[in-house]
This record gives C-alpha cells, structure tokens and sequence, in this order.
C-alpha cells in the first residue's frame, strides 16, 4: 500500500499537458505535495500498454534530459516543491482521445509509488 494515497498522487499530474509530439507524447508532473529524491523509474504505462525504458527521458526543471533508465539510488533526479519535471516519450505515438496513464517510480524514504493519469488528447 502506497504511503500517500492515489488521489494525492494525481494532482502532481499538470492538467492538459499530456499532447502529441514526435513521434511519441510528453506530460508534465509538477510537486505540489513535499520535497522528493527520485531514485528509480520504473514503468510507465499507456492506456495499460508498458512503454519501454529506452523510450522515456525526464527533461528536468534546468532543462537537463536524463534517461528514465539512468535514474537510481546512485544517480537520483531531485523534485523539490513547486518544480516541474516533464517525460518525454518517443516511439509511441498518442491519438487524440481520452488516455490512462500510469507512472511507476521509487522516492527515497517513501518507496514505490503510481501516479495515475486520466486526460485527453487532441
């Protein structure tokens, strides 16, 4: 069981920000709940389709891009209060539509967490 619950989980999610680009999306999560340390990537999900890890890089608040698969104990992304971090994602494209997203990642002292993401696209 999470220690923060879904619902809070979800406003970490900017609203519309998930949009076609490439040849693949991008969305953005801004922290809006407490300090973070990243310290794992480990999934994201379309419309309950895995996308692989080679496909999603983190484009952090200095613009800095960091492979989702890089991120780990020993090379964390930080994710302070009022920071936005946007995943860019290539090699899946995005119809217009309604999406269910889901991101998987492990926070230093919290553990795994889901962040579920519902928007529409187009």
């Amino acid at each position: 069981m999470p220690a923060i619950p879904p619902a809070i989980l979800k406003k970490l999610y900017v609203k519309n920000s998930l949009r076609p680009e490439g040849d693949g999306f991008v969305l953005s999560l801004q922290n809006s709940i407490a300090p973070g340390v990243i310290q794992g990537f480990k999934g994201l999900t379309l419309d309950g389709k895995a996308v692989p890890l080679d496909q999603v890089v983190i484009i952090q608040p200095d613009g800095a891009s960091v492979p989702a698969s890089a991120i780990s104990e020993q090379s964390p992304i930080l994710f302070p209060v009022g920071a936005t971090v946007t995943l860019k994602v290539s090699g899946t494209p995005l119809a217009a539509g309604n999406h269910q997203i889901g991101i998987r990642v492990v926070v230093k002292d919290i553990g795994p967490l889901e962040i579920p993401v519902t928007d529409r696209s187009g």
